[in-house]
């Protein structure tokens, strides 16, 4: 490695190695803010096929099995809210029967 005395020609070849360096920061930073774009637009487009969805069965006269016949299936997320919003209504039966039981995870037969 050449010996460098000038401290401008220092400056200088830090400041190349600097910006070789940033230009993986700005591919970075460009291709997370691609990812954030992507994100909100599958967001977007999760939630206008969950509304077109529920318009077909709420109001085009469709049924959900009648849909998914034809190969029109629930939405995925449609079917996580709705198998979250059963596992939370069935935890509170699960709860009272618990307390009746003193506590047995049980019921009694």
């Amino acid at each position: 490695m050449a010996k460098l005395t000038d401290p401008q020609q220092a400056e200088e070849a830090a400041q190349r190695l600097l910006n070789d360096r940033m230009d993986y920061i700005r591919r970075a930073i460009t291709a997370r803010g691609a990812l954030d774009e992507a994100r909100e637009a599958l967001k977007e487009a999760e939630k206008n096929d969950t509304a077109a969805f529920q318009a077909a069965v709420n109001n085009g006269g469709w049924t959900a099995d009648e849909l998914k016949k034809i190969g029109l299936a629930a939405p995925e997320k449609m079917q996580r809210v709705q198998r979250r919003r059963k596992t939370t209504q069935s935890t509170p039966d699960v709860q009272a029967s618990s307390a009746q039981n003193g506590g047995d995870t049980e019921p009694e037969q």
